[in-house]
């Protein structure tokens, strides 16, 4: 009876070992699936940002690009504006000798009146 308590007592033994390497084991599966998971979530999301980097680094290119076209027009537009400028000069000038002019038309326009009236009277 003492043997049969003692085969009894290994078997228990033995399958309560069975089962904790089986739960330990399923444990184990457990973790390593999450960090598989973990894994490929992060090559995604590394995958998308290489992604979204090729393309800002693309539109930065572009901006680049269209800024020196920018820069290069801008550079062909500084002669014509000033040109402009003495150009709008000169107008102002021009604009104060006509003035000028018609003031003293006007002044020799009412002289010429005052002669016209003094020969006549």
């Amino acid at each position: 009876a003492g043997n049969m308590a003692s085969e009894d007592r290994k078997e228990v033994l033995s399958k309560a070992a069975t089962t904790m390497f089986d739960k330990v084991s399923k444990h184990i599966q457990g973790e390593l699936y999450a960090s598989t998971e973990d894994y490929k979530v992060l090559e995604k999301m590394n995958a998308i940002t290489t992604d979204k980097f090729k393309e800002l680094t693309e539109q930065a290119a572009t901006i680049n690009t269209e800024m020196g076209k920018l820069q290069a027009e801008s550079s062909e537009l500084i002669p014509a504006l000033d040109q402009i400028d003495v150009l709008e000069t000169s107008v102002e000038e021009l604009l104060n000798t006509a003035t000028l002019l018609d003031d003293y038309s006007k002044k020799i326009e009412a002289k010429y009146k005052e002669v016209i009236v003094a020969r006549r009277s």
